[in-house]
């Protein structure tokens, strides 16, 4: 007979923890570290389709194919980096994986329902030359669409944006040796506002003003860049939460993201009943 093999210590079952919350760090650092690493290519195409004037004589098909082909370095890039997994896992158990699944999810509720907050509150217009649309019929009061290409591109910038706020995030806790609430917390907003207002100065530029625009962009910049704010205010400390100290199982990836959501959607409320529309 086999002998009955004996409990694990608490020493070893504290060790067993720790190198496993180290082997998540790692994987998500390198993950990270890819993403990063591939954003220049989907600013690079932007920029370049903006100062050429492409966009205006494409048609649904080039711009789906565009955004599509600008956010795969995003979803596949990690998947090649170096180093992307410190742990032997199947790959639907991947940081990569669950990152990208709750950025989609972000991004599509943004999309397709947070939108109409842009249009009516913040005075957002689009003006894109397309016939493919989809967004929701019940939020908002506005006649504007939103074009299907817009969801690819934008996991593209979300994957970049939320990932640039965790590792500035990360630099600044270390380096000024934050530990409050109130400190930390501060941290979130001010670079949620950060990337809300750099976001807004770069793609409201004058080279899109044809496709793309704020009816006062001043007062998009400085005012409404708080209320889009919202979504990483929300999104960063719920980001972070994954993968942390334990691994995560898809469902619950879901159910966080959701939730991510619904509370980014509570911001926008809140945001409508204190300012109003711009």
């Amino acid at each position: 007979m086999t002998p009955p093999s004996k409990p694990k210590q608490p020493g070893a079952q504290s060790e067993a923890h720790d190198a496993q919350s180290q082997q998540l760090d790692d994987e998500k650092r390198g993950v990270i570290r890819a993403v990063l690493c591939q954003s220049p290519i989907w600013i690079a195409s932007v920029a370049t389709v903006m100062m050429t004037g492409a966009l205006h004589s494409w048609s649904d098909i080039e711009y789906l194919l565009f955004s599509t082909l600008v956010a795969t370095p995003a979803v596949l890039a990690p998947i090649f980096f170096p180093g992307h997994s410190a742990r032997p896992s199947p790959w639907w158990q991947s940081y990569w994986l669950k990152l990208n699944i709750w950025v989609a999810i972000v991004v599509g509720m943004g999309t397709y329902a947070g939108t109409a907050y842009f249009f009516d509150l913040m005075q957002m217009r689009y003006s894109f030359d397309v016939q493919w649309t989809f967004s929701s019929d019940v939020v908002g009061h506005s006649w504007q669409r939103v074009p299907v290409f817009i969801y690819p591109l934008t996991h593209a910038y979300f994957m970049t944006y939320f990932t640039v706020l965790m590792a500035s995030e990360s630099y600044l806790v270390k380096r000024f040796v934050l530990r409050s609430f109130t400190a930390r917390a501060t941290v979130v907003v001010l670079l949620s506002y950060v990337v809300a207002f750099l976001e807004t100065y770069f793609m409201a530029s004058p080279l899109l003003s044809d496709f793309f625009a704020y009816k006062s962009r001043h007062r998009m910049l400085t005012l409404g860049s708080w209320g889009y704010a919202s979504y990483f205010v929300v999104g960063l400390p719920m980001v972070q939460r994954i993968e942390s100290g334990a691994s995560w199982t898809l469902e619950r990836v879901v159910l966080e993201a959701l939730a991510t959501c619904m509370m980014i959607l509570g911001l926008l409320e809140a945001w409508a009943k204190i300012v109003g529309p711009l």
